[in-house]
This record gives C-alpha cells, structure tokens and sequence, in this order.
C-alpha cells in the first residue's frame, strides 16, 4: 500500500538522479560559466541545492544541526558555516570558491540521505505541523515545506540544465 511519502520521495529521487545526469561531463570551467556577471553558475546553483535540502530537513523541520555544521561540510568546502545562498549578491556568486563538484555532490548526497529519512519519519498528520524557520523568522507547516522543497530544487534542476544547453547546445 501507497503511502503520501512515496511520491513525495519519487519526485525527490527524479530530480536528483537527473541533476547528476545534467552534471556528468562538465568540465571546471562549465560548471562555473556564467551566461551574465548577474546570473549563477552551476556550482553555485549545485551548492545551494544541497544547502536547501540540508536547511528545510534538518534544521527547520527536525531541529538538529545541519549536516553543513555537524559534519564540517563548511570546512571541508573552505566556506563559512553561515553560508546558504538565499539573498547572495552576484559578486559573491561569482566568488564563489572553485570546489570539486565531487565533494559538493558527496554533501548532496548526506543531505539528500537525510531528507529521505526525514521524510521517513513523518507521519500524514505531521504534514499540518507547523514549525519555526529561524533563518527565515517565519513558520511553516511541514506539508507545504515537502512541496516548497520539490518545486525550489525542480527550478534550480531546469537552471543547471539550461545553462549547461547554452554552453554545449543538445549534446544527449
């Protein structure tokens, strides 16, 4: 029997398993080629997906630390621990430090883990269950954070792989 985390947790693999698709190929210099000094590049855009993930999850909806701080994801990307992406100015994306996409996507991979197993947890009456996004100031239920989550991380998928088209036109 279907459960209401069983699509949730469908869309959730799509997307990731396509974004590594997307990835696979590009060279340092494509992942952080920028179509204007006012757009994001794919590492950054890579970066903040898994910032995301790892935020809604851990810290908003469990109220653990985030696997960016526990496990020194900050440090071993040479990042501070505050550092999430929302509200970054075009100059800091362009800064952003030339990281080995493995290493960003082995912290992907954590947060996705984590986010599965969040998901896991969660009982259909958890969905209503507002709790407090400090980074934010504001509170959520957890039902619209699943779908908030699926529809961010979808739109920067479709970023990822528009930028990588402009670069390589439809190589497959």
């Amino acid at each position: 029997m279907a459960s209401f985390r069983d699509p949730i947790k469908n869309g959730l693999n799509e997307y990731y398993g396509k974004l590594k698709q997307t990835l696979d190929g590009l060279t340092a210099e494509e992942l952080l080629w920028q179509p204007s000094a006012e757009s994001n590049h794919i590492l950054w855009t890579v970066w903040h997906m898994a910032r995301v993930s790892d935020r809604w999850a851990n810290s908003t909806v469990l109220g653990n630390d985030e696997l960016w701080i526990r496990d020194g994801w900050a440090g071993r990307l040479g990042m501070p621990e505050e550092r999430y992406g929302r509200g970054e100015t075009p100059g800091q994306v362009r800064d952003f430090p030339s990281v080995d996409i493995d290493l960003i996507l082995d912290y992907f991979d954590a947060a996705h883990s984590s986010l599965l197993g969040m998901i896991d947890e969660l009982n259909e009456s958890d969905l209503d269950r507002d709790v407090y996004a400090s980074y934010r100031d504001e509170s959520f239920n957890i039902g619209w954070i699943l779908g908030h989550i699926l529809a961010e991380e979808s739109q920067h998928l479709g970023q990822v792989a528009y930028i990588r088209g402009m670069q390589r036109g439809f190589d497959g």
